[in-house]
């Protein structure tokens, strides 16, 4: 696809986004561009409205929920920004995977206690699973006795409001952000007057 029609295609993708979660709380859009993401092709380093891989989907549905720009590894998610041990339902809820042990995932070596996978909760018990060739929503129920038994460690946190804010604004934590995302983020930092 030419890269000018594909620009054009987001943006109207965009809009039409903006105005159908408009009267949304932060939680409901957050769930809602998680539910929406269902079937977007998985591509590592991406986080737009077609293409992303799993920390991308999670940061993604994050800006454009909450309007604060992040993008940061599952690891990074977990350690920094989802502390919330114990979240109730008002909060933006995420679901990770801890490695029990080192192990060689593709080129990359995740170690004991480092998360190796993100999925955003996207209502009662169901995730976006964003994993190759592409993002489903599963449920938790299903997933957790499967990574459990690869000896992984499942735990559902809750976002620290805070943290995702002032990371923001201090454009402090946007490792790895491609290009589509910046603009994301740029649209709707205009939108808001900052």
């Amino acid at each position: 696809m030419n890269d000018k029609i594909r620009n054009l295609k987001i943006r109207l993708m965009l809009e039409a986004e903006k105005e159908l979660t408009e009267g949304l709380t932060e939680v409901q859009r957050y769930q809602y561009y998680l539910g929406r993401m269902q079937f977007l092709h998985y591509v590592s380093g991406k986080e737009n409205l077609l293409e992303a891989d799993c920390s991308g989907s999670v940061c993604l549905a994050l800006l454009l929920a909450t309007g604060c720009g992040i993008r940061v590894t599952a690891d990074t998610l977990y350690k920094k920004f989802f502390t919330k041990k114990s979240p109730d339902k008002s909060d933006i809820q995420a679901v990770f995977f801890i490695c029990n042990y080192d192990r060689k995932l593709g080129s990359r070596i995740y170690h004991e206690g480092e998360c190796a996978h993100v999925a955003g909760l996207a209502g009662i018990d169901v995730v976006l699973n964003c994993v190759e060739p592409y993002a489903v929503l599963r449920s938790i129920s299903d997933m957790r006795p499967v990574y459990n038994a690869m000896d992984y460690t499942v735990v559902v946190r809750g976002l620290n409001r805070e943290t995702l804010q002032k990371a923001s604004d201090e454009r402090s934590d946007l490792f790895g952000a491609d290009y589509e995302f910046l603009q994301f983020q740029k649209a709707i930092t205009q939108e808001k007057g900052s």
